[in-house]
């Protein structure tokens, strides 16, 4: 089966893009041939491994449709791009075609799906939290697909609320991890006991609260660090916020880090905490799991997929300082139950989440869309 992959960030540093790379892989794996179309200058096409990467000047549809100059220098783009699409499914002679974008991609979405069976992966984590910031174009794209997955639960009924039509062949499949890169890995030296947590520097991800929580764990005594991995809009403001805190010497901020050394901050951490406010069901939840950490994170959206509480880690409502800083303590109180949680943690994403059986639902999906059944 001949697969085209639609993923306009491909090669970037983000959760979609790992979820991109790592179907990739195991799409290959079980022999299939995949072209990934991407967005940047049609000259930077490569050859990424042995996987042809086609780059096309893509755009983001404006996210306000009453911004009207902005919205039609995006139809003329896209009439373009269109032709550009239908040519490189062509020359790759795809069969199916999966969808890994934010929903401002989707009139790219629906203008493939005229041609090739199409099949939307939709992710969440979207501005503000919203399912789509714009609902008739994803509507249309919905209806045109041959088949629909989220990837959390949260999300079915929001995409069967925005078009009824999909309720018949809309799946729940999960993002993925590899177990086995997380479960080797050498924990991170640090001078003292620490907690983790990874993720984009921007307000959904909410390192915000989470410093303020660090902040009350702090102040009751607790002898215990914060690392926090990741780049994004807030780089400045956040470490600002940490040393108006007074927390200088306890919070690190590390930057992006590559996989090997992000799998060695969880193993070295205590537990990982994901304070977001929104999410699909983010891919550092399922690394900490991995990485056999117990984890207290945030009840929104797809985390309850993966977070069980009292099963793989502690939930507690976004936003709430108080109850993120309670549930830390907790951890750091009983060393028993961080090993608990920890080690179940690890078998659940061993058990459900691991990428071959993680993308091997995904093939099935892809199969009957491909075949019409």
């Amino acid at each position: 089966m001949r697969i085209a992959l639609f993923c306009p960030s491909y090669g970037g540093v983000g959760g979609i893009e790992t979820i991109a790379a790592a179907l990739v892989r195991e799409f290959q794996r079980a022999g299939h041939p995949i072209t990934v179309l991407a967005r940047g200058d049609p000259t930077a096409s490569t050859l990424d491994a042995t996987v042809p990467v086609l780059r096309l000047p893509l755009h983001q549809l404006p996210r306000q449709a009453l911004h009207l100059l902005p919205e039609l220098r995006f139809r003329r783009r896209l009439l373009r791009a269109t032709v550009t699409l239908h040519r490189a499914l062509a020359a790759a002679r795809a069969e199916v075609v999966l969808t890994l974008a934010v929903s401002t991609y989707a009139p790219y979405w629906a203008a493939l799906a005229r041609h090739t069976p199409l099949v939307v992966s939709l992710q969440g984590g979207e501005t503000r939290g919203e399912f789509t910031s714009r609902p008739r174009a994803l509507r249309t794209a919905l209806r045109r697909a041959t088949r629909v997955v989220a990837c959390a639960r949260s999300l079915a009924p929001s995409a069967r609320a925005l078009a009824p039509e999909v309720a018949s062949h809309l799946v729940v499949i999960p993002n993925g991890v590899d177990p086995d890169a997380f479960a080797a890995a050498s924990g991170r030296p640090h001078p003292r006991p620490y907690a983790a947590a990874v993720g984009r520097l921007v307000r959904q991800k909410g390192f915000d609260v989470l410093l303020e929580a660090f902040t009350r764990v702090a102040a009751r005594g607790e002898p215990i660090d914060l690392l926090i991995a990741g780049d994004g809009l807030e780089r400045t403001s956040l470490p600002a916020i940490r040393d108006r805190l007074g927390l200088a010497e306890r919070v690190r901020f590390l930057g992006t880090l590559d996989r090997d050394a992000v799998a060695a901050l969880y193993r070295g951490a205590l537990f990982s905490v994901c304070p977001s406010r929104w999410e699909g069901l983010p891919v550092a939840c399922l690394e900490a799991m991995a990485s056999g950490r117990a984890v207290v994170a945030t009840a929104v959206d797809g985390i309850p997929d993966a977070v069980l509480p009292g099963e793989t880690g502690l939930l507690v409502p976004a936003e709430d300082a108080g109850a993120l800083a309670t549930a830390m303590s907790a951890l750091l109180a009983d060393p028993a139950l961080r090993e608990r949680l920890g080690r179940r943690g690890e078998a659940v994403a061993r058990e459900r989440f691991a990428w071959p059986i993680v993308a091997g639902r995904y093939l099935e999906v892809l199969a009957e869309a491909a075949t019409g059944r």
